[in-house]
């Protein structure tokens, strides 16, 4: 898929060389987390379809890339875990974590989303979270190694700015051993030309919140060795 150059607030008038290496994000989470409406976001028009998450979970579904400022990425979407049975999941979580360590391996792995929706009960999104945190290592902060950052989507209609719901769940969050180096929260919805204004300016916000979310977070950093299991940076 070809480049696209997005104007980000920080950094709108570069232009993201045709050599550098992306950047690889992963986007996991529940069920109907959106997953793939927020690459859609990301993009800038609709790409990527909602894919069923009952297949078994992998890194082999179509990747997006995608320029933003001065810097290339390339987006992935794991399926969740959540609704295969017992034996399904076991393959899945093999089968997943010898992609990711690949991935890792061969091109690194720059970020990790996790996207839940704002409306789901709080103490339901730890297994997901648990899933994949314990396929791609330990959730032990370390230098040079991978950061989780939040995604918190299907607040269109939060009575207060979308941000406030960080503000009155991240201790929650964190007292379920959930962390985060970061945080997003946005609506995903497609831009609809007929919403409210005010509709359309949040989600504008939401397109320039994730997309700095993901640029801001990268930091030069020694890297961890290929060879081994990546650390998570949390």
């Amino acid at each position: 898929m070809s480049s696209l150059t997005f104007r980000t607030p920080a950094t709108a008038s570069m232009q993201v060389p045709f050599g550098l290496t992306p950047l690889h994000v992963l986007l996991f989470g529940e069920t109907g987390a959106g997953k793939s409406a927020i690459i859609n976001l990301i993009m800038g028009r609709d790409v990527a379809q909602a894919s069923p998450d009952s297949e078994i979970s992998n890194l082999e579904h179509t990747s997006y890339e995608v320029a933003l400022g001065d810097r290339r990425f390339k987006l992935w979407e794991v399926s969740s875990l959540e609704s295969m049975s017992s034996f399904r999941t076991f393959l899945a979580k093999r089968r997943l974590k010898q992609a990711y360590e690949k991935l890792y391996k061969d091109d690194g792995v720059y970020l990790l989303l996790y996207c839940l929706r704002g409306s789901r009960a709080q103490r339901a999104l730890i297994r997901d979270y648990k899933f994949f945190t314990d396929i791609v290592g330990s959730t032990a902060t370390a230098a040079g190694g991978v950061p989780v950052a939040a995604v918190v989507t299907s607040l269109e209609d939060y009575p207060m700015d979308m941000d406030k719901w960080w503000v009155k769940n991240k201790d929650n969050l964190e007292s379920l051993g959930m962390r985060f180096s970061a945080h997003a929260c946005i609506t995903s919805l497609p831009d609809d030309p007929y919403a409210s204004p005010a509709m359309r300016a949040r989600r504008q916000r939401s397109e320039e919140v994730i997309r700095r979310l993901i640029h801001d977070s990268y930091q030069p950093r020694t890297e961890t060795p290929r060879s081994s299991s990546p650390a998570l940076t949390l």
